[in-house]
């Protein structure tokens, strides 16, 4: 007979499915349950072997500590050095009552037995059968036939004058407290030549009752109760033997297997009972599932993904639900990875600065005081620079490695790219800190090896104090940052934030960022000194120098902000901007018909760009200025530099025509070979051995001898520096070819130098004749 309402065919359908489904999974569920309930008896039966092994470890991790303890005692090194074996006696003897050791044994130097809880004084220790270490001064020894845990302590005074060892019976009340930490049944045997002499333990198994090595495990059957055992040897050595036989029972398992194929069959039983209603129920209810995921997918867009959008249905229903639910794991998987990363460096997998920040902030809101610190790797960009950004990674993962491992286990570490490592130390002040910062220091400064390269690193740090220093944890960074910065390689590798370098911090930092603005502000600007010809008295070079009158900070020397412009690379902006000032006044000086040469200074990191040669030419070419106009200085020490790069440079430059010097001669350290390899025409003597001149000096000797060597090699000869008329008539006495300083102009501005060179046209002509 054919059906002929869909709603009935569904729910015969969906009984008829649903019946044949539960009667298969109960099948299934049923042939499982047994090997489910041995599985998990043969992982907790693991996880307890495990867990036996760690607690042992523990144990005699504990009692070493506390026999390491006696050993540097002073009172009992003492006794010790002068031999007092009483006093010896009664602290060995004191110490084994209070860690309840069963056996303690004084030895000497030569290891004979001095003091002992067991064995004549006088010989040696003779007793142990075998032994074999558990871990470090940790072992497990046989003595005289019985299992014992040992454990040893070097007395040092301070060399070796004798040791200490404790020993702990593996017994009864031990396997008793194993066995409440482990829950399983613990005996210890204790075999010789192939046979067990002795067994103790929580369970009384048959003297042949052996059971298989870790990890495997076996059923075994003791006064018709299951278990499953696995042994576990702590000593094999010389036909001696100490294991452990760990039993779990399977009785609970079984019973718990058993309730539960009971209540599946009752679950399978009513749910086919229930079938037919409930498939009449879905028929008429298919609202509520879309209801159901509706409210998930709303309670997912409000942040909740605790509770899953399942629903227990194998239709397109349930397919969308597992979707959803897929979705909720997906966005609460990201959303911790987003809050992990708020707080962690993403390289090292420390606490990053904002982690730092709000750890700096509970702390103090506690009270208290504490130490932050700040390591900082001197020498990172010139490690960017010659490896690249992968190979500086992994030194930074490595050196974090190195010192998470060194750090007190009461502080917190973080890393700040830019900024190094940041530690906080609670309550602890400044000189303590100063010892733990050079420890990691040290730590941190051990030869690396990373990609078959071995290096060591130079790290410096700085320390900042609260509440001496700041309560406010922003000001803290900023501090400890400034701290670290006035650290330098060496004696005063670590230093102590200092109030009074805040405000040249600060200036330093404030002129750090409107250098890069300058030039759009108009705050710099070009004065010219002139030099002049001592054999014509003419003046036919000027030099070109840059100015900055900041609209706050008012006029800034030329030492202070050239150098902040050379570490920070605002440098090559600052020669950009004097290259254009300079082209373009002497468009205007030679539509005026003023005939000059301009010298201008450049950084040796002008020289080591290699389209440098190729700026001045466009800037040149585009106020058509002849290249013969322009000079170029460059001081001696930047040569140094990068010497290859600088001469292939300067030789472009002298190739467009340009004329080069090398400024402030001899106060650097380059050899007369690579005076002579450079292309220049003129060496300038540094002002400092001109200022103050005299007939006789020392400073005579060496410009009279630079002048000689200077013309010897065909190079002209301008000295700085000239404060009066004595210097300037004693320099053209001696031959040099120009001078320059206060006596004959100061630095002055493009139109006052036209105004002074039209004064002084005759003036220095005759001084010459005079």
């Amino acid at each position: 007979m054919r059906i002929k309402h869909l709603r009935t065919r569904m729910i015969l359908l969906l009984v008829g499915l649903l019946a044949l489904v539960l009667g298969a999974f109960f099948v299934a569920v049923h042939s499982a349950t047994d090997s489910s309930a041995e599985r998990q008896a043969r992982q907790q039966l693991q996880v307890g072997g495990d867990v036996f092994i760690r607690l042992l470890e523990l144990r005699g991790k504990g009692l070493e500590a506390a026999t390491q303890i006696l050993a540097a005692d002073f009172g009992f090194r003492e006794a010790v050095a002068s031999g007092d074996l009483p006093t010896i006696r009664s602290a060995l003897v004191n110490q084994a009552r209070r860690i309840d050791a069963d056996e303690a044994w004084f030895f000497d130097a030569e290891g004979i037995t001095r003091v002992s809880s067991a064995v004549t004084e006088g010989r040696s220790f003779s007793l142990i059968s075998a032994i074999q270490r558990l871990d470090d001064n940790v072992f497990v020894a046989l003595i005289d036939d019985q299992p014992y845990l040992i454990v040893d302590a070097d007395v040092m005074a301070p060399l070796l004058v004798g040791q200490v060892v404790m020993a702990f019976r593996l017994d009864v009340e031990l396997a008793k407290s194993m066995k409440r930490l482990t829950g399983l049944e613990v005996t210890f045997d204790t075999g010789q030549a192939g046979g067990v002499v002795d067994r103790v333990g929580t369970l009384q198994l048959p003297q042949g009752v052996i059971g298989l090595e870790a990890p495997a495990s076996s059923s075994l059957t003791l006064n018709q109760h299951v278990f499953l055992a696995t042994q576990i040897t702590l000593l094999e050595q010389q036909g001696f033997s100490i294991k452990t036989q760990l039993l779990s029972p399977m009785a609970e398992v079984i019973a718990i297997s058993s309730r539960l194929e009971r209540k599946l069959l009752f679950i399978t039983l009513i749910a086919l009972a229930l079938s037919s209603l409930a498939a009449f129920v879905m028929a008429s209810s298919l609202s509520r599932p879309v209801s159901l995921l509706a409210e998930a997918a709303r309670r997912i867009g409000q942040g909740d993904y605790s509770r899953p959008a399942l629903l227990k249905r194998s239709d397109e229903l349930g397919l969308l639900a597992e979707s959803i639910d897929d979705m909720r794991q997906e966005i609460a998987l990201r959303e911790r990875q987003i809050a992990h990363n708020i707080y962690h460096d993403p390289l090292t997998g420390l606490g990053n600065w904002t982690k730092i920040r709000d750890e700096l902030t509970e702390i103090i809101a506690r009270g208290g005081s504490g130490v932050l610190v700040a390591f900082d790797l001197a020498e990172s960009d010139d490690l960017l620079k010659a490896h690249g950004q992968a190979f500086s990674s992994l030194v930074i993962q490595a050196s974090a490695d190195r010192i998470w491992s060194k750090v007190p286990d009461s502080s917190m570490l973080a890393y700040h790219p830019g900024q190094g490592f940041l530690l906080i130390l609670s309550g602890v002040d400044a000189d303590q800190s100063t010892i733990t910062a050079d420890n990691l220091i040290s730590a941190l400064s051990e030869r690396m090896v990373i990609n078959e390269l071995e290096f060591n690193l130079v790290w410096l740090a700085g320390i900042v104090a609260w509440p001496q220093h700041s309560e406010d944890p922003d000001e803290l960074l900023r501090q400890v940052a400034i701290a670290a910065a006035d650290a330098r390689p060496g004696l005063a590798r670590i230093a102590i934030y200092q109030a009074q370098r805040d405000q040249d911090y600060m200036r330093r930092l404030r002129l750090i960022h409107d250098i890069h603005f300058a030039p759009q502000l108009r705050e710099l600007s070009v004065v010219y000194q002139p030099k002049l010809d001592l054999a014509s008295g003419e003046v036919r070079q000027v030099e070109a120098l840059i100015r900055w009158h900041h609209s706050e900070l008012g006029f800034i020397s030329p030492d202070e902000f050239i150098l902040l412009a050379e570490q920070t690379g605002s440098i090559h902006k600052l020669t950009q901007w004097i290259l254009e000032a300079v082209a373009s006044q002497m468009r205007i000086w030679t539509d005026k018909g003023v005939e000059l040469q301009v010298a201008i200074n450049v950084s040796a990191l002008d020289l080591d760009n290699e389209g440098f040669a190729d700026q001045v030419a466009a800037v040149l070419q585009a106020h058509n200025i002849n290249p013969v106009s322009l000079a170029v200085e460059v001081t001696e020490s930047a040569l140094m530099i990068n010497p290859a790069r600088s001469l292939r440079s300067l030789h472009r430059l002298r190739d467009m025509g340009i004329s080069l010097a090398v400024d402030d001669y001899g106060t650097g350290y380059s050899s007369l070979a690579m005076l002579k390899s450079l292309p220049v025409q003129d060496l300038k003597i540094d002002k400092s051995f001109v200022l103050e001149l005299t007939e006789g000096s020392d400073d005579a000797v060496i410009v009279r001898s630079t002048i000689e060597l200077a013309h010897n090699m065909g190079l002209k000869v301008i000295a700085e520096g000239v404060e009066n008329a004595v210097s300037l008539e004693w320099l053209r006495a001696l031959g040099c070819d120009t001078a320059q300083g206060y006596f004959i102009s100061r630095p002055i501005a493009a139109l006052d130098l036209e105004t002074w060179l039209q004064a002084n046209r005759t003036t220095y002509k005759k001084l010459e004749h005079s």
